[in-house]
């Protein structure tokens, strides 16, 4: 049964982390300084990591993919809630952003679980 449950959350992490990229690709095509898309093409590489270590089954990876998110999260709150280092204003709470910081809640709980399940099955 575990192995089950453990199969579910790899395949909804899998799908939750493309979604993730392609909601990052969005912004791609907007008019932003080139280090902004610099990095947004930086997370949307790690994303398509993480989907490939869900894939792949590399468990000495889900770790990394947990802490991604968890500092994604953080740094997508900070910059709503504080002004943004690169804009000295606070980033406005756009369709993107609420998708955004929805699905990184949501790849929190999966990346979390999952990376405890392999750590209790050890």
């Amino acid at each position: 049964m575990a192995n089950k449950v453990i199969d579910v959350l790899r395949w909804l992490g899998i799908f939750g982390a493309s979604i993730w990229a392609g909601i990052h690709m969005t912004l791609l095509g907007l008019t932003l300084p080139y280090i902004v898309k610099a990095f947004f093409g930086f997370v949307i590489a790690i994303s398509i990591v993480v989907a490939m270590i869900y894939v792949s089954n590399k468990r000495e990876f889900y770790l990394p993919a947990f802490i991604f998110y968890i500092l994604n999260t953080i740094l997508l709150l900070e910059s709503r809630l504080a002004p943004a280092p690169l804009f000295n204003k606070k980033l406005p709470w756009t369709a993107s952003a609420v998708d955004a910081i929805i699905l990184d809640f949501i790849m929190i709980i999966i990346s979390g679980i999952l990376y405890i399940k392999i750590k209790q099955s050890k």
